[in-house]
């Protein structure tokens, strides 16, 4: 058994913006909301099992793509959730619907999705994807509302030598009760994959609050940062280019990064999430593309002698667990 991590998005929540003319938003690349899929193969290179991290906008394109999930290939065991926000669960209807009805005509028997998801992100999928929800999903709900920082039960997931552990972390434009909009529910997790030689770390969407990253308090944060630490490839959202320390965004500037990824020392930063507007015209990071976000932040990485290397993966990269050396 062969298991893979496959890039399916790495783009912030709007990818071009209508009317902008900057380098991002008129280069014709594919570009996808940020999610992965954790893909299981087989001796012969056939698809055994599929795990999709997030479904936001032209994920379901690039799931079509892929070379281990085209046609009859297609498949899906599980979906997971870092959140409830639209960039993660815009294309929850055209993924669940048209798996559903080629299923029906290949005569297999349509059966419920698994989805994964925190108790804050149920309450809002069922308000506002209640039909997604009854008609093709089958939750496994978390029913917590834990602080940041706080490590979950592993996912019950059945994949052999593989582990799916949640973190929770705080992303406050998420973290909101939809009954009134106000009480804090946390909803957001980031997750650990890992196997017993390689571990992987999806460390989106939070905010640049999660100071607990950098210096634990408690019991709880210390283990939840153990968890986090060493990781052959971390996963970050990188939203903004420069630091806003002084007030809290809804997503990390790259100071942030840089910070997270000295306290957590992976071997490979990838960077995702991104864009190319938040920072404001004529600032750093207008109109960048993934290829300068990735020459830009190399350079700092070698003057700041950061740990490993940093790079923005792309579209359908595959990134290989190992569970043996």
């Amino acid at each position: 058994m062969k298991h893979i991590l496959v890039v399916n998005g790495l783009e912030a929540p709007l990818l071009r913006q209508f009317g902008c003319d900057c380098d991002r938003c008129t280069d014709p690349a594919p570009q996808a909301n940020t999610s992965i899929s954790l893909i299981s193969l087989n001796g012969t290179g056939a698809t055994e099992r599929h795990v999709l991290f997030d479904v936001g906008m032209a994920v379901t394109d690039n799931l079509f793509r892929s070379p281990h999930l085209t046609g009859r290939k297609a498949r899906l065991d599980w979906l997971v959730l870092t959140h409830w926000h639209p960039d993660h669960v815009n294309d929850l209807n055209r993924l669940l619907v048209s798996y559903h009805l080629n299923r029906k005509r290949r005569d297999e028997k349509p059966t419920p999705v698994p989805l994964w998801c925190r108790r804050g992100t149920a309450d809002w999928l069922q308000a506002e994807h209640s039909y997604e929800w009854i008609e093709f999903l089958q939750p496994h709900i978390s029913e917590e509302n834990h602080p940041p920082g706080v490590v979950l039960p592993p996912l019950p997931v059945a994949l052999p030598g593989v582990t799916i552990t949640p973190v929770t972390v705080s992303h406050f434009g998420a973290d909101r009760c939809v009954a009134d909009r106000q009480t804090t529910r946390y909803s957001c997790a980031a997750f650990v994959v890992e196997t017993a030689v390689t571990k992987a770390v999806l460390l989106w969407d939070l905010d640049n609050q999660n100071e607990w990253i950098v210096s634990p308090q408690t019991p709880e944060q210390k283990t939840a940062v153990d968890l986090l630490s060493h990781a052959d490839y971390l996963f970050i959202d990188t939203a903004f280019w420069r630091s806003k320390n002084h007030k809290r965004t809804t997503h990390p500037g790259f100071g942030n990064v840089q910070r997270y990824a000295r306290a957590l020392s992976p071997r490979q930063t990838m960077l995702v999430h991104l864009s190319g507007h938040p920072d404001g015209r004529d600032n750093p990071g207008w109109g960048w593309g993934n290829g300068r976000w990735q020459q830009e932040a190399q350079t700092v990485w070698v003057n700041q002698k950061l740990p490993g290397c940093v790079r923005v993966p792309h579209i359908g990269q595959e990134f290989e667990l190992r569970i043996e050396d």
